[in-house]
């Protein structure tokens, strides 16, 4: 990958799932099963997953070729590396959890169509075929890549991965907590 800054992300990413599939509150035999009537099952969520970053290859599929330009004449310019957790402010902010738009909630019936491995094969394929798209970028252009996302106070290419890895890592936290409870 030639940016360093995205492959760490990346790394980091995977080695979250690495380590919630082999947490102690995590029983992938009871996959399907939701903690609480109105929270998401850990398949549910691994679903999600896989929808947020499907819909972010898709669109990033169109979207990087057409700023490309741009940020070949501003890859001079400085740019962040890193996200601060946007989660985490809007619940301080607004005392409640952000909502999932209806593009990346799980359908019902997700436990008839799918296995859990099935599950967790499509968030890698996912992510794999992400890497794919992105490999090639140079970390310049990536910096001055920005995404239309006034909630994240529109990132950058390399913001937005660290941004999945949070989004993750949020979900996996909250799955965690309520599977303890």
């Amino acid at each position: 990958m030639k940016s360093k800054e995205i492959h760490d992300h990346f790394t980091k990413l995977k080695q979250q799932r690495k380590d919630f599939y082999n947490s102690s509150y995590v029983n992938l035999d009871r996959a399907w099963s939701r903690p609480f009537p109105e929270k998401w099952s850990i398949g549910e969520t691994l679903y999600h997953l896989v929808l947020m970053i499907r819909l972010f290859r898709r669109f990033s599929s169109v979207y990087i070729p057409i700023l490309l330009p741009v940020a070949h004449v501003r890859k001079k310019r400085g740019y962040k590396i890193e996200m601060h957790n946007i989660y985490e402010t809007y619940h301080q902010d607004h005392k409640k959890a952000m909502n999932a738009p209806f593009l990346i909630k799980p359908p019902a019936g997700l436990e008839e169509k799918w296995s859990i491995n099935d599950v967790q094969s499509l968030l890698e394929h996912e992510t794999d075929k992400l890497m794919a798209n992105l490999d090639n970028i140079e970390q310049d252009l990536a910096g001055q890549i920005y995404y239309p996302d006034p909630v994240a106070e529109y990132p950058n290419l390399i913001q937005c991965i660290h941004l999945l890895a949070i989004h993750e890592q949020h979900h996996f936290k909250l799955t965690k907590k309520y599977l303890a409870s």
